[in-house]
């Protein structure tokens, strides 16, 4: 079903732009109207796959089918025309935009081939299409830019009740757009949806067997809920590539925005992020991680005002749950499936009595099961219906494959099944090869990733992999940093692909060629991650995460320690910035105590010294990390890798933290040096940070100013927000030891602003402290008390400790509030502040805590600024503010 031209545009998503053009002749043309949609912050659906003169029809037909608006620019050609087509790509696409709002730019040109200038002509006449002529690329971009503003305003509103950015403290809720419409439930949609509505109902559970359609059910109930505007975010969180339930919560913080900082439970994470917000979220495919369910049940007695949408192909048993068996559909509606998918690869296609009548005994035979109904109507492309009931007939006739270990499924399994080894047999041997190679892949795959590992020999697979999706055996899965398509498969067709992998002679094979794939991108992805583009690396990152995951846990199955190095180690920079130091310290050490660790090459083994000693600094476990990276400074020596060297430096130097001692100098300035030689920005600042807090500990404010200066002059030269805002923290310690107390509060303003985009509990920690030594020394001790529990409970959420550079002021500030205030009434003041949140805290601390500016007792009083306020309005009952 195409997107809804006339729909809001949700937190959910963003509008989605579909370019069309001839690839080589208008390749200016192209990057001028991506450029366009871009600055917008729309997402441009672009198809540049080399030296075709065209991707094949299902690729740009599925990615068309989730835009929003289609752009076409024309200017000589008309494009390829593929053989047995009637016309080109280039048409077809303008064919197939549908209702969608057409933007349409054309090149001015003397010549343009017959096709073009007829196809022009019926463009002219679409009363739906914005019909412009322009000159030069340049300008293209701005009539581009200026006509979609316009269509935003007209056409894609924000809904009312519903706010247009995220929820504080998350990130903006995203549902995946299925690219055909919901058919046959609308009875079930209601009845999810009346149910979420009620004040008794806090969780709905779509049950059902695999295929039968929860996940598309409950997509629909979500999108329609979050047009609604009942909730302050929906979100979709996938389950399908989770294999162990102790990660569910993980999952799930990853989908809202939740860093998992520190050693604390995520769990703990998540419920003091939701505690009192009114969210949805979906929980898809639960059934292979149900001993996770008293997770979501802690979630939902924790948080009161959030509700739950599970599919599972079982209940999950708890207490809060309200169960809705999902039936096939009933022979009317999925005939109407049926017509609607057939519509969908023949145009026009409409039965006559006896195809309907056919189309009746398929969907009978097929039991109503949606994903059965699919593929079969995937192959009216081809087969009349008659002879589809005829063929498929035959195949649900047989008995099912024993060696498969079948022979017990439920009957309507066995149909489904029996449908998917039916749809597999059909496809040609190369279609089946690739179906089986890509189902190695954990979660979504991008177009490069399926020509690494699915074709072994260098083929081109393009036109193999249209057919798969044209037969509905693979889908489109949304598209990656660049606004190329990814690709997925359904649980159940990636359950039977992979059963014959496994099978065959092919699975060794496959699975080095996706380990070497790995090992490329987490090769090329880390020096990326520690350079001025490392926010667009951090992101494709995110894409490949099931995969990286689901490899290194393999390879700790396996017995492959060096490939855990390959993947984990250049990948520290996300690893921290993520928040995911305290499981990748864990698969270090697991993969450390493999038998294949002792033969590990030395530069493999070096940098698994330093993942160790590094993961240990970055969660404050500085003693455990000093034997690490004491051995990793002789082995980088010996290897003469000079950038090894200073990280060893570098963490042994803040990690032997003494205030002045001499061989911590030495060591932290040898770092630095190296680092600057260097060139390396990431490392630099680290390594002026940690310089930097010896010299404020020693008392040598100029030199930790000037340190801290540069260290945030490096991390602004990357762009790292993660860096900006601990150095800034810094700063603003530096600052308030040398009296400069308003010069620190605007360096712990900056800090606040980059942790509350930033989420993260411990770095705010650090500036909430900073805030508080503001407010002891503008005299209010109570405050100071207060912003003090606001950090204090940050760090307990997530399990840390400040840190050995900084615990000598934390403690001299702790004592200097107990003084003023009296250990009770100060313990009493940290309690309520306790009751405060990320971001909710920084906002408060940074109005709070505002030193008064210096002005002449003589002054005027009209030159007295108002003070700000520091209300403390009481927390709510569950310590919610």
């Amino acid at each position: 079903m195409p997107a809804d031209p006339g729909a809001p545009l949700t937190p959910d998503r963003r509008v989605r732009v579909f370019i069309s053009s001839t690839l080589q002749e208008l390749a200016t043309e192209r990057k001028a109207a991506r450029d366009a949609v871009t600055r917008l912050r729309l997402t441009p659906v672009m198809f540049e796959l080399g030296a075709r003169p065209h991707p094949p029809r299902e690729l740009y037909r599925a990615y068309l089918a989730q835009s929003d608006v289609f752009v076409g620019i024309y200017w000589r050609r008309y494009g390829w025309v593929a053989p047995g087509e009637p016309v080109s790509g280039l048409e077809d696409e303008y064919l197939l935009s549908g209702d969608r709002p057409k933007l349409i730019y054309v090149k001015a040109a003397d010549d343009p081939e017959p096709r073009l200038a007829a196809l022009l002509h019926r463009v002219q006449a679409d009363d739906r299409a914005a019909y412009k002529p322009f000159d030069r690329a340049e300008e293209l971009t701005d009539l581009v830019a200026d006509d979609l503003a316009v269509l935003l305003t007209e056409r894609f509103a924000a809904p009312a009740g519903l706010s247009a950015g995220p929820s504080p403290g998350l990130r903006a809720g995203h549902l995946p757009m299925p690219p055909t419409g919901l058919v046959g439930r609308d009875a079930e949609v209601a009845v999810v949806v009346d149910l979420l509505a009620r004040p008794d109902v806090r969780m709905v559970t779509i049950a059902g067997p695999g295929g039968i359609g929860k996940t598309r059910l409950a997509l629909e109930v979500a999108a329609r809920q979050s047009a609604a505007g009942r909730y302050d975010g929906v979100w979709f969180v996938d389950l399908a590539p989770v294999v162990d339930p102790a990660q569910v919560p993980g999952a799930i913080a990853a989908a809202l925005g939740v860093r998992p900082e520190g050693s604390g439970p995520v769990l703990d994470l998540l419920v003091d992020r939701l505690r009192d917000r009114p969210v949805l979220l979906v929980l898809d495919n639960f059934e292979q991680v149900l001993p996770a369910a008293p997770d979501v049940a802690t979630l939902l007695t924790a948080c009161p005002t959030v509700r739950i949408l599970v599919t599972s192909r079982t209940a999950l048993r708890v207490r809060a749950e309200h169960e809705l068996p999902l039936a096939p559909l009933s022979l009317g509606p999925a005939v109407d499936l049926l017509v609607e998918r057939a519509r969908d690869v023949r145009p026009g296609f409409d039965p006559d009595p006896a195809a309907l009548a056919a189309l009746g005994e398929l969907a009978r035979r097929l039991d109503g099961i949606p994903l059965a109904l699919e593929l079969a109507a995937a192959r009216l492309r081809l087969l009349p219906p008659a002879q589809l009931l005829r063929r498929l007939g035959d195949r649900l006739d047989r008995p099912l494959d024993l060696a498969a270990g079948t022979v017990d499924l439920p009957d309507r399994q066995r149909t489904l099944r029996a449908t998917i080894e039916w749809s597999y047999d059909l496809l040609s041997p190369s279609e089946r090869a690739l179906l089986d190679r890509l189902s190695v892949f954990a979660g979504a795959f991008s177009l490069a990733a399926a020509e690494a590992v699915a074709a072994p020999s260098g083929e081109d697979l393009l036109d193999t992999l249209s057919s798969l999706l044209a037969q509905s055996m693979v889908g489109p899965a949304g598209e990656d940093e660049d606004g190329e398509p990814r690709f997925g498969m359904l649980g159940t067709v990636r359950a039977y692909a992979r059963e014959q992998l496994e099978a065959g002679p092919e699975r060794p094979a496959t699975l080095a060629r996706l380990t070497t794939w790995l090992r490329t991108f987490a090769a090329t992805a880390g020096p990326h991650l520690a350079g001025p583009d490392n926010r667009m690396w951090a992101r494709r990152v995110d894409a490949e995460l099931d995969d990286l995951r689901s490899m290194m846990r393999w390879a700790i199955e396996t017995d492959d320690a060096e490939t855990v190095v390959r993947l984990a180690a250049p990948l520290f920079p996300y690893w921290w910035s993520r928040g995911l130091l305290a499981p990748m310290r864990q698969l270090a050490d697991e993969a450390a105590a493999l038998p294949s660790a002792a033969r590990l090459p030395p530069d493999a083994a070096a940098l698994l010294l330093w993942a160790r000693g590094m993961l240990r600094i970055a969660v404050g476990d500085v003693a455990a990390a000093r034997p690490y990276l004491a051995r990793l400074r002789d082995a980088s020596g010996e290897l003469g890798d000079r950038r090894l060297r200073a990280h060893a430096l570098a963490g042994l130097g803040l990690a032997e933290a003494a205030p002045g001692a001499k061989a911590d100098l030495d060591q932290l300035d040898e770092a630095v040096a190296t680092f600057r030689e260097l060139g390396d920005d990431w490392g630099l600042a680290f390594a002026l940070s940690a310089r930097g807090q010896l010299a404020l500990l020693a008392g040598d404010v100029p030199t930790a100013t000037r340190l801290h200066t540069d260290a945030l002059a490096a991390a602004e030269r990357i762009n790292s927000s993660h860096l900006q805002a601990q150095v800034l923290d810094l700063l603003g310690a530096d600052a308030a030891a040398g009296g400069d107390l308003g010069g620190a509060w605007e360096r712990f303003a900056d800090a606040a602003r980059v942790h509350g985009e930033w989420l993260d509990q411990e770095g705010s920690a650090y500036c909430l402290d900073g805030f508080a030594g503001l407010a002891l020394a503008r005299g209010d001790a109570e405050l100071a008390a207060e912003l003090q529990g606001a950090a204090g409970h940050a760090r307990e959420v997530v399990g840390v400790a400040v840190w050995p550079g900084m615990r000598p002021l934390a403690d001299a500030l702790a004592g200097a509030v107990d003084a003023a205030l009296g250990p009770a009434a100060a313990a009493e003041a940290r309690a309520r502040g306790a009751g405060r949140r990320i971001p909710e805290a920084l906002d408060w601390a940074r109005a709070a805590a505002r030193p008064e500016p210096d002005i002449p007792p003589d002054a005027p009083p009209e030159t007295r600024p108002e003070a700000p306020s520091t209300t403390r309005p009481e927390p709510a009952a569950d310590g919610a503010s």
